[in-house]
């Protein structure tokens, strides 16, 4: 198994879409970001299929279209959930925040959070 240790935005980039099994998350607001697509991949399906559905309207709507979105399935949560998925569209592009939703698992223990690929 392959493993990485990601500390910004930029190497989360590279490592999602390299051959790693495994990410080790060593900054605090990156692995806040990550948690909001954790909080609404729990909402369930509909709420991906919303969020993953809005992402391309961000550069045209400067984000709000993914918080309005999110409102409808989560409430006040899903707007500050969807705060977190924005900046990570911003940073690392739609595509691969997509991958995110679909491609990985978040696991926290002992307080080191990780993203780990679903297998198939």
């Amino acid at each position: 198994m392959k493993s990485v240790t990601v500390r910004d935005k930029k190497e989360l980039k590279k490592a999602l879409k390299s051959d790693v099994d495994e990410i080790v998350i060593e900054n605090h607001s990156l692995e806040k970001n990550l948690k909001s697509v954790a909080l609404i991949r729990k909402a369930g399906p509909y709420a991906i299929a919303a969020i993953v559905a809005a992402i391309p309207f961000i550069p045209f709507t400067g984000g709000a279209s993914v918080p309005a979105t999110m409102v409808s399935f989560m409430g006040a949560s899903g707007a500050a959930a969807s705060t977190g998925v924005i900046s990570l569209v911003a940073a690392i592009g739609g595509v691969v925040v997509i991958g995110i939703f679909t491609d990985w698992e978040e696991v926290e223990i002992a307080g080191v959070f990780k993203l780990k690929r679903k297998r198939k």
